[in-house]
């Protein structure tokens, strides 16, 4: 279901095209995801001091990440883009190998990319 919804996004995202600026269109899409999670997280109280991390990666992802995926799909099209964009297991699993020392065994490595290499084929 996730991959239906950022195929989705990515197609809409196409679709403004150039008529609005991919910082703009970062910036409505923050708003609107924080508007919708804030209203779900009062209402069923689910508010806790490891929400900062949360804070940190919706920064991270959302608002830097996605200027840059917006930007990309708005100048080099939706399926190099997306397909870039794809590679993003391979990079986690690095990532966590240097951060956090966890092993890299045949089942991590096989499933980040077949995760990747799947991506780039249904685009394909």
């Amino acid at each position: 279901m996730a991959a239906v919804c950022w195929a989705a996004e990515a197609l809409l995202v196409r679709m403004a095209g150039d008529r609005v600026d991919p910082l703009i269109g970062t910036a409505y899409s923050c708003v609107a995801a924080g508007i919708m999670f804030s209203a779900y997280l009062a209402l069923t109280g689910r508010l806790n001091m490891s929400a900062a991390y949360y804070v940190l990666a919706g920064v991270i992802s959302f608002a830097v990440g996605h200027y840059f995926y917006y930007a990309s799909i708005t100048r080099s099209g939706v399926s190099l883009s997306v397909s870039l964009a794809a590679s993003y297991p391979l990079l986690a699993m690095l990532a966590s190998v240097i951060l956090f020392k966890e092993p890299v065994t045949l089942r991590t490595a096989a499933g980040a990319l077949l995760i990747t290499l799947g991506g780039v084929v249904l685009l394909i």
